[in-house]
């Protein structure tokens, strides 16, 4: 791939007019560009990007066979790149216990979690598949890069929003230029959506004028359901036609919207084997369409590793029913009741939301 620099500008113009925030165009550093000389000095919109772009084993395996795939189209090869990362690799919500609010609009993190990386960093992130977007967009960048090597039609980079310090990846050739983003936090994560079988919604078409991609993500699409509370009712649904009957009469009738609860972390976890971060997400999105926003709070959940810098921090839930307060640990994959006194425990496993505040000092090694 001999990327243009020219028309990776002319993306990030056509982002910034669609999403109506400047973002920066980040450069792998270990590749060579050819006409980067042309640009000036000053041109601060394009930066090299920490650390160079690598790809892991098994997906560099998967991207070379992928390469000489001649029956299937590029769309569909750009296609594959993204299912593949998003049923690879979850989100390490770790990170969410550095962020630091800025302002109104911008927030901050430490450039060790995962920007500005060290060899200690990438062997222990090898362990698990928790990723953040700094690193999970260079695999994707990457791997585009790789798989269209011998194409010059194709230019792929990074965009960085530094207001949301985050990553996520371009590309652009003369039919369409996309952005595709595994994990817009705004939303249940693609990471999670494919997963359970749900329709992409992280690739974001800014100029296809044949539709010759959106032809390409709407048959990719097709058939999957896009709401995630419409896919658990169906499965709720059918897991009660296919139950028995023997437990109808018991004594004790549970709350209607904690059984939902209950049954839907079941199938999540059970069905789809989604990982906790995925299942805070879903469960989130189900509370606020079915019970209400106002009626759940996020709290932090410990988990203690063999020293500091190992131990790192999960979202869960608690909500409020009937008042009545249920947890949901996304950990332990459990619904079940919670009384807030347990915050006050001695060395308490919970932490209201708030109340955790990490300082940048305190290194997390990645594992």
């Amino acid at each position: 791939m001999n990327v243009n620099i020219d028309k990776l500008i002319e993306l990030n113009g056509l982002l910034s007019l669609s999403s109506r925030r400047k973002h920066k165009v980040v450069l792998d550093p270990g590749e060579e560009y050819k006409n980067i000389k042309d640009l000036k000095d000053e041109n601060e919109d394009i930066v090299f990007d920490k650390n160079e772009w690598k790809i892991p084993a098994e997906l560099q395996i998967f991207v070379d066979e992928l390469s000489k795939n001649s029956q299937l189209s590029d769309e569909d090869k750009i296609l594959s790149v993204f299912d593949k990362l998003c049923k690879d690799y979850i989100y390490d919500d770790n990170v969410l216990s550095y962020i630091k609010k800025v302002d109104e609009e911008d927030f901050g993190l430490p450039d060790w979690y995962g920007r500005d990386i060290n060899p200690d960093w990438e062997k222990n992130r090898e362990e698990h598949n928790r990723r953040v977007c700094y690193e999970i967009s260079r695999y994707l960048a990457k791997s585009l890069m790789e798989v269209f090597k011998d194409n010059d039609k194709y230019n792929s980079c990074i965009l960085w929003d530094r207001g949301l310090t985050h990553y996520f990846v371009g590309l652009t050739c003369n039919e369409y230029s996309l952005t595709l983003d595994v994990d817009d936090f705004e939303n249940i994560k693609d990471l999670t959506r494919l997963k359970t079988g749900l329709t992409i919604e992280g690739i974001v078409i800014l100029e296809d004028n044949e539709d010759k991609f959106k032809n390409a993500l709407d048959k990719f699409n097709k058939g999957r359901n896009r709401y995630a509370i419409k896919k658990i009712q169906d499965e709720i649904e059918n897991k009660t036609s296919n139950s028995s009957t023997e437990n109808q009469n018991t004594e004790e009738i549970e709350d209607e919207d904690i059984a939902f609860l209950k049954n839907a972390v079941e199938i999540l976890t059970q069905k789809f084997d989604i990982d906790s971060p995925g299942l805070f997400e879903y469960m989130k999105e189900i509370i606020d369409i079915k019970i209400g926003p106002e009626s759940r709070k996020k709290v932090w959940k410990k988990l203690n590793g063999k020293s500091n810098e190992e131990t790192r921090y999960m979202r869960c839930l608690v909500v409020d029913v009937n008042n009545q307060k249920f947890i949901i640990d996304v950990d332990e994959k459990i619904v079940r009741p919670f009384d807030e006194q347990e915050f006050s425990k001695e060395n308490s496993e919970f932490i209201p939301y708030k109340k955790l505040s990490r300082d940048w000092n305190e290194y997390y090694d990645g594992r």
